[in-house]
């Protein structure tokens, strides 16, 4: 099968016909989908990347490139756009990991003591030794108990209680400066 986007047809483009875009979105819309769809591993999320893809190449045609080959202009915005996707993902993931849901009866002075108080607990974490912070995020992130993060590391669980002991110690001598009464 020959390349129907040519020079011209990409000129056609960037001057806003509408026919120039159609015979591109039909030579590469589920191209782009299942390029879209491998690198971010999601069929329904391929598909509104690459309507937004589509999208964005029409709103921005009167700046594309018109010398370089259509295949890899289309192919470089798509792997970006799945860059960008898999980035957000990523970035909403980590949100939903410290995010602290807001409760009817909250009130935002409490909501921000809670955050500050999380913040405190990740600080007071991060400071562990390598094993004892593991074993800590183990058990309280992940919700392992002591026979099973015992299990996953391969040490005793004898070992396993000892460091979850010693991060209690260390978080309650960190919270103790900044929470009154702990």
């Amino acid at each position: 099968m020959s390349n129907p986007i040519t020079p011209e047809v990409l000129t056609a483009l960037v001057n806003g016909d509408h026919q120039a875009f159609e015979t591109i979105f039909i030579a590469y819309f589920n191209k782009v989908k299942v390029f879209v769809a491998q690198l971010i591993k999601s069929d329904e999320d391929a598909e509104e990347l690459a309507q937004e893809i589509f999208f964005r190449l029409w709103v921005h045609r009167s700046s594309l490139n018109t010398s370089r080959p259509f295949h890899t202009l289309i192919y470089t915005v798509a792997r970006n756009a799945a860059f960008n996707y898999i980035k957000h993902q990523a970035v909403e993931q980590q949100y939903s990991l410290h995010y602290i849901p807001l409760d009817e009866n909250e009130t935002p002075e409490e909501v921000l003591y809670a955050k500050e108080l999380a913040l405190l607990i990740e600080m007071a974490t991060s400071k562990m030794p390598a094993q004892r912070q593991k074993i800590f995020r183990m058990h309280r992130q992940e919700g392992l108990n002591s026979d099973e993060i015992a299990e996953k590391l391969q040490i005793a669980r004898k070992t396993v209680d000892n460091q979850l002991s010693l991060a209690i110690k260390d978080m309650r001598k960190m919270l103790a400066h900044f929470v009154p009464g702990s």
